[in-house]
């Protein structure tokens, strides 16, 4: 190449080299303005995306929470009335807010009695709904879990769950299961027995034949005196 020559074209034209130089750098600089441009809305339609993903997920969980406390307000009664009588300055049927226990329920009624004998009486007792409640008198002998019952027939001693409501209820009604004919679902509404120790009632009358007396029920392995005396007014053959 002619450097010379090439010189000398540059020297007599260079009005339209400049020209030219400054063309191409105006170019790159929106070659590149452009670039960032695009980054920027790139950016920002990520950074758009997620706030609005979050907000949706904040809606969906307020919604959540919102549906829960509706419900719960549904389906939680908002009061209990109850019965109660006995040594009480007014006996009848209250209502108080759910929740309520048993020394409201007095207050309610104009308190206690002189003859009132209080000594097993659990005033802090949480009451349902449709609870009879007697306050024993001076020399009235009523057990403690006797003193509030349940519509159902149970004893509410604040404190059962729906097994151990079931069992008082089959104890006060008298009713005996017979351990010859009993199935699992009838072994188990005796007192202290679970699935696994009803399987194991089953599988030794299978093996060994009827029990003889209710007293061959201490065979079984893991029913000894103790659980066995707390049974035995329950039991039959």
């Amino acid at each position: 190449m002619d450097w010379a020559k090439a010189k000398d074209f540059i020297i007599e034209h260079k009005q339209y080299v400049v020209i030219g130089i400054g063309i191409l750098l105006v170019l790159l600089w929106l070659i590149g303005h452009s670039g960032n441009e695009q980054s920027n809305d790139s950016d920002f339609a990520i950074k758009q995306t997620e706030t609005n993903e979050q907000e949706e997920t904040e809606i969906r969980e307020e919604t959540q929470t919102d549906n829960k406390e509706v419900e719960k307000e549904v389906n939680e009664p908002k009061e209990v009335t109850c019965d109660i009588s006995g040594a009480i300055e007014n006996p009848g049927v209250y209502t108080l807010k759910y929740g309520a226990r048993l020394n409201e329920l007095i207050a309610a009624a104009g308190g206690l009695t002189s003859k009132a004998q209080i000594e097993k009486v659990n005033r802090a007792l949480i009451l349902r709904d449709q609870d009879k409640v007697h306050i024993p008198y001076h020399g009235e002998k009523l057990k403690e879990n006797e003193i509030v019952s349940s519509v159902n027939g149970s004893f509410n001693s604040g404190e059962l769950d729906n097994s151990s409501q079931s069992e008082s209820a089959n104890q006060a009604s008298g009713v005996k299961v017979n351990i010859n004919t009993a199935s699992i679902t009838d072994l188990q509404k005796l007192s202290g027995i679970g699935a696994k120790k009803a399987e194991q009632i089953i599988a030794y009358r299978q093996k060994n034949g009827n029990f003889k007396s209710i007293e061959d029920l201490k065979q079984v392995s893991g029913i000894g005196d103790k659980t066995f005396e707390a049974l035995r007014s329950q039991l039959e053959v």
